[in-house]
């Protein structure tokens, strides 16, 4: 019989990564769980089954964690849309407006996104973790936008500043949206809203003037 093969060791640098995944996922879980005045320093670390000195480690202050945290939590879910949208096919979808709008809700109804929004509201009365969020929020939205404009080209192109401005519209609605939703849920009123969503864009989308074409030298 064969002697079982061990498993490679792994180095500092990924036993850290390692440590630090642990860290976010903790610090996002509790945010969920318990909100952000009762995330301690103790709540993530018995989370997260490691020690006080394991998070400092890594994180200066209980501020660079949340710092931290809203930056993870981001891009994961930034990216988890961006990638649900190309799974699903939207853009050859007999909707694709609807159904990117509807990817967009269910990203922001989702868990994680419960993690962001316990910060921004915590932020409104604490100065300081509104300080380190603002660049956070900055980078995020500039993110979305990007991600619209490579998912949906055309519009991006035939829409300009105006794209823009609807990407930010149809988010900061559907964020409200999932906040309110946390006490109110209504089926119907969330029917009737997505309808005027998609009517609303539908129509700056085709009032928008075709992009002028490239001439010749």
């Amino acid at each position: 019989m064969s002697a079982a093969v061990a498993a490679p060791s792994r180095t500092q640098a990924e036993r850290r990564a390692a440590t630090r995944r642990r860290l976010l996922d903790a610090a996002a879980e509790v945010l969920v769980a318990q909100g952000y005045a009762r995330a301690s320093v103790q709540a993530i670390v018995s989370q997260a089954g490691l020690s006080q000195g394991a998070l400092f480690g890594h994180f200066d202050t209980r501020l660079d964690l949340m710092r931290a945290v809203a930056d993870d939590v981001g891009d994961r879910l930034i990216s988890a849309y961006g990638e649900a949208f190309r799974q699903a096919g939207t853009t050859g979808h007999e909707d694709w407006l609807r159904a990117a709008l509807e990817l967009v809700r269910s990203n922001c109804r989702s868990r994680l996104h419960q993690a962001w929004f316990e910060l921004l509201m915590a932020a409104r009365s604490d100065l300081n973790l509104h300080v380190a969020l603002a660049p956070a929020w900055s980078r995020h939205m500039s993110r979305v936008q990007r991600i619209a404009a490579q998912l949906m080209p055309a519009a991006a192109t035939r829409m300009g500043a105006d794209f823009e401005v609807s990407v930010d519209a149809a988010v900061t609605m559907l964020h409200g949206e999932a906040v309110d939703n946390f006490v109110r849920a209504d089926a119907a009123a969330d029917e009737a809203r997505m309808r005027w969503l998609c009517e609303s864009l539908r129509m700056r989308l085709e009032a928008a003037p075709a992009a002028p074409r490239a001439t010749g030298a």
